[in-house]
């Protein structure tokens, strides 16, 4: 079957227009195991502990399992997702076993989970039917613009928006599970587990991950620290989790709970303070302001981007809950922007069209994915539409990579700047 599949999966990457790899999904629809190869690679809860590189590392252990089929590797590196050396060797002999390159080469894309082949999840349940990929969703925020919000005079609360790591927290009678903005969870939240127990069974609770911060270390610094300590595996202690909001799970499974923000923030913040101490590490994100002034924003805002802060969120008192994208919830925070030399452009892991842009940062190398569909396009096909062009992006902040180096938090491509041939930085 092998074979097969090798011959499916390039016909749809070769296929450049989005409708014609839909009647391609359609046409292969039937064919044996092809559904579970797609929910396999695409479905974020399946962890696999592999990478590419990883694949190809030297290992020579005197032991190995034997796997006939790509279906039987799927499932063993679903059952074992360490990535540890005895996997990696009965990955290298399956794939040796295999007839032609190509094959190897898709079993690796596969059994990693990286197949460039231009769909996505989105697509897969276009064609396939809603919850073919399980997608987890979260309600967001929309940028504040004072010139289109709070023009009615609502009252609304401002609070701190914190610099953290989302978490969607079901307490349940037999424990609680934090999950993050793709549907995974976080493991080894200890401490946090055990102080969900104190708190009412049946609610998902919404905050943000962030590391106890003994240093006083600054917003970007924090979010480094908490990055790291969240991505090691094993147990994660001293992790604060600030709620924002608390919904039956009922409702939240619903996606809509039609309670204003004002009466769900009441409940929770009465429902923390009876029932953990003022020092524990759950708490309620502070909030700074009640009202309809919307001229103290900028004020309050000025006042947290002084303290290091990310900057503020502002809930309407009378939004109700919504998963999805809400105007009830309103995020202000600094914007950035730079005019860079784009380097080279990067094709999108999925294949056929530009992923990400390189520009040049201070002498540092910074991939920039934030970019339309029209330039994912038209990037790929001709290049020398902006490499070597000075490009304006947008960015919340100057970060560093792992590296050490210089690096840029959320970086967007705003505009080519053919009108200027030199760099500058806001």
């Amino acid at each position: 079957m092998m074979k097969k599949y090798v011959e499916i999966f390039k016909e749809i990457k070769n296929e450049s227009s989005r409708k014609g790899k839909e009647e391609l999904l359609r046409k292969y629809e039937n064919v044996e195991g092809l559904k579970e190869i797609f929910k396999f690679v695409y479905d974020p809860l399946v962890k696999t502990g592999l990478a590419k590189k990883k694949i190809e590392k030297e290992v020579c252990l005197p032991t190995y399992t034997q796997l006939e089929t790509i279906f039987d590797a799927m499932a063993y590196v679903i059952l074992y997702n360490t990535g540890s050396d005895q996997i990696i060797q009965s990955i290298q002999i399956f794939l040796k076993q295999l007839k032609t390159e190509e094959e190897r080469e898709l079993a690796k894309s596969i059994l990693t989970k990286d197949l460039p082949i231009g769909i996505s999840s989105t697509t897969l349940n276009k064609v396939y039917g809603k919850g073919f990929i399980s997608k987890h969703k979260v309600m967001k925020g929309q940028k504040y613009n004072p010139e289109k919000h709070l023009t009615k005079g609502e009252e609304f609360i401002v609070s701190l928006k914190v610099d953290g790591f989302r978490s969607t927290t079901k307490n349940l009678e037999e424990g609680s599970e934090f999950i993050t903005t793709t549907g995974a969870k976080y493991e080894g939240l200890i401490e946090l587990e055990e102080l969900m127990k104190k708190l009412p069974t049946g609610f998902v609770y919404e905050g943000e991950l962030v590391n106890v911060n003994r240093d006083n270390l600054s917003s970007s610094d924090l979010f480094r620290a908490t990055q790291s300590r969240l991505k090691k595996h094993g147990i994660k202690k001293d992790v604060r989790f600030l709620l924002f909001d608390m919904i039956p799970i009922d409702d939240y499974e619903k996606g809509v709970f039609d309670v204003p923000y004002k009466t769900r923030r009441s409940f929770l913040e009465e429902t923390i303070k009876k029932s953990l101490p003022a020092d524990s590490l759950i708490s309620v994100v502070p909030k700074f302001y009640v009202g309809n002034d919307k001229d103290v924003i900028d004020d309050l805002f000025l006042e947290a981007i002084g303290r290091g802060e990310e900057g503020l969120i502002i809930h309407l008192s009378d939004g109700i809950f919504e998963l999805k994208k809400s105007p009830s919830i309103l995020k202000v925070k600094p914007e950035e922007e730079a005019d860079l030399l784009c380097l080279d452009v990067v094709e999108d892991i999925r294949g056929g069209k530009c992923g990400s842009i390189i520009v040049d940062y201070k002498g540092h190398r910074v991939a920039v994915a934030g970019l339309k569909e029209k330039w994912k396009v038209d990037f790929w096909k001709d290049p020398s539409l902006v490499v070597g062009k000075i490009v304006e992006i947008k960015y919340f902040q100057e970060s560093k990579n792992e590296h050490g180096g210089l690096s840029l938090r959320q970086p967007s491509l705003n505009r080519i700047r053919d009108d200027k041939d030199e760099v500058s930085y806001s």
